[in-house]
């Protein structure tokens, strides 16, 4: 299998972490004749990474891919058995991608102090704390995005937040985490699964 993209990106480190959980081997490379060509907008029309070559067969989109292989490859599980369960984590990659992700625009044009626009970056951070208030609502309180065990929500939260957590910091933001104990407790215990410390690492070395 072969994912098209690279560790700098919050959302292809997704099914990477995924696949690495997985025992899943995967070749990591650039898009075919760069992101914006032809020869890429044949295999994925939307024109983002990441996109998954599964032997000719191309899945777009992070969450699909994870939920492609998962279906494709359902042990050990990377989906709560449990109907509620498995409904929550797909909720906490919803928020994440909606309201947390979706609102990073204006914290990444504001983040240079030396052409910062105070008033759209305060009301952009408002926003994306808003965001970090929802996950703290739905997030496990067992070391895991939902359950006891890793699953795609923690896939999606991993590399989000290794990636948008310095961006804050840029922007005077040391602890995004502060006053919401759950996110906080979860973000400690989950660095520590070696899915999400290979993950980490590969980001890191990769800035």
């Amino acid at each position: 299998m072969k994912i098209y993209g690279g560790w700098r990106s919050p959302f292809v480190p997704r099914p990477l972490m995924y696949m690495i959980a997985k025992g899943l081997d995967f070749e990591l490379e650039g898009p075919p004749g760069g992101l914006k060509s032809d020869e890429y907008k044949a295999i994925n029309p939307i024109l983002k990474i990441p996109a998954l070559d599964h032997d000719g067969i191309y899945i777009v989109e992070s969450e699909v891919i994870c939920e492609y292989l998962e279906d494709l490859y359902p042990e050990p599980p990377l989906r709560p058995k449990d109907p509620v369960e498995r409904a929550r984590g797909r909720t906490i990659s919803r928020i994440l991608d909606l309201y947390f992700l979706g609102e990073l625009g204006p914290i990444v044009r504001n983040r240079d102090p030396a052409t910062r626009d105070q008033a759209a970056l305060d009301a952009g951070l408002d926003l994306l704390f808003l965001g970090l208030d929802r996950l703290e609502a739905f997030i496990g309180d067992k070391g895991f995005a939902v359950g006891n065990n890793l699953s795609i929500a923690d896939c999606a939260i991993v590399p989000v937040f290794i990636r948008v957590f310095p961006i804050l910091a840029e922007c005077g933001v040391d602890n995004p985490l502060e006053g919401r104990p759950k996110l906080t407790a979860y973000w400690q215990a989950i660095q520590k699964h070696p899915a999400a410390e290979r993950t980490i690492s590969k980001m890191t070395e990769a800035t």
